[in-house]
């Protein structure tokens, strides 16, 4: 009726998991080292697609306008509602 139950992995597939790993990492390097992106010769403002012997201009943006949402005024000297009245009354 025990029933012994393994809760660790065989070193073979730990060590086969490790080897991709080591593989991938080295292939990443690899690739990284042989795809490099091309050497810009200029460096222009932008996107890089702007023609030579140009200047940047900094865009202008308006300030910031929150609007009239609230005003000022003294506060009032009685309640709101000084008893809830309801609209229909039950007959």
């Amino acid at each position: 009726m025990n029933e012994i139950t393994r809760t660790t992995t065989p070193k073979g597939v730990t060590r086969i998991g490790m080897v991709l790993g080591v593989g991938a990492a080295f292939a990443m390097g690899v690739f990284g080292i042989g795809h490099s992106s091309p050497a810009h010769s200029s460096s222009l403002a932008g996107s890089g697609d702007a023609p030579a012997n140009t200047t940047y201009s900094q865009p202008v943006v308006a300030g910031m306008n929150m609007g009239a949402t609230a005003t000022w005024a003294p506060p009032a000297t009685t309640e709101a509602t000084a008893m809830a009245v309801p609209a229909i009354k039950a007959h």
